[in-house]
């Protein structure tokens, strides 16, 4: 088995997914320079743990961590994190040769905490840092601090985890049939177009939108209050 369970709470009140226990792993490891791909299925879920979940190395390295909660009645949980497929897959091998190339990734500015935050805390200014990132690092996340500044978390949140909007509560950027700007980006032409959009979402999340003038549905992220950016093929 991927996952393998240590211990179990009696009872709980609220829980947390797979996906998001993965995210904090990835985090985690991203902070130390390792692009992982931990094992752990999106849809399962875990008990929540109200203090930072931690993740500590197991068998001398991160190949296998222990992702831990430290309440009262916490447990623990072992996972693979497959570092070295993840490695495989930004380091193609070159036709007939024993060295390997590793492509330059566009770097990313993503909003971390600096200190762990437990659940229901409102973030404050000396709470988060910006800070640049290569490799994978997912979708949802900030990239301006005064986007998360106010804010409360609905999980807690480890040092130097990135922010994802699914960890604070539900503050809507964009809302359905709001009217919106559509910036789409094909090389070094921006065109924007006007639209609607047709789901809420929050700062970083994906949010599909309708052209106004085309009726053609795409999605993108949210940037701005008013503007959707539609991601680049």
């Amino acid at each position: 088995m991927a996952v393998a369970m240590v211990a179990m709470p009696a009872h709980a009140s609220d829980t947390i997914s797979g996906a998001e226990l993965k995210d904090h792993i990835q985090s985690v490891l991203a902070a130390r320079g390792l692009d992982s791909t931990p094992v752990i299925a999106d849809k399962r879920q875990f008990l929540a743990c109200d203090a930072p979940w931690q993740v500590t190395p197991m068998f001398g390295g991160y190949k296998t961590v222990r992702l831990s909660c430290p309440d009262q009645d916490g447990f623990e949980i072992a996972v693979r994190t497959q570092l070295d497929k993840a490695l495989d897959e930004i380091r193609p091998a070159l036709p007939g040769a024993l060295a390997t190339y590793v492509p330059e990734k566009e770097p990313s500015q993503l909003v971390i905490v600096t200190r762990s935050i437990q659940r229901g805390a409102v973030i404050s200014a000396d709470d988060v840092a910006l800070v640049t990132r290569t490799g994978n690092v997912g979708m949802s996340y900030y990239s301006d601090v005064d986007d998360v500044i106010g804010r409360k978390a609905k999980r807690a949140i480890s040092i130097n985890q990135t922010i994802r909007s699914r960890h604070l509560e539900l503050d809507w950027t964009i809302k359905k049939d709001q009217d919106v700007s559509i910036e789409t980006t094909i090389g070094p032409v921006t065109v924007v177009s006007a639209g609607t959009a047709l789901a809420n979402a929050q700062m970083g999340e994906l949010v599909k939108v309708k052209n106004t003038s085309s009726d053609l549905v795409v999605e993108g992220i949210v940037m701005s209050e008013k503007k959707i950016r539609i991601r680049a093929k």
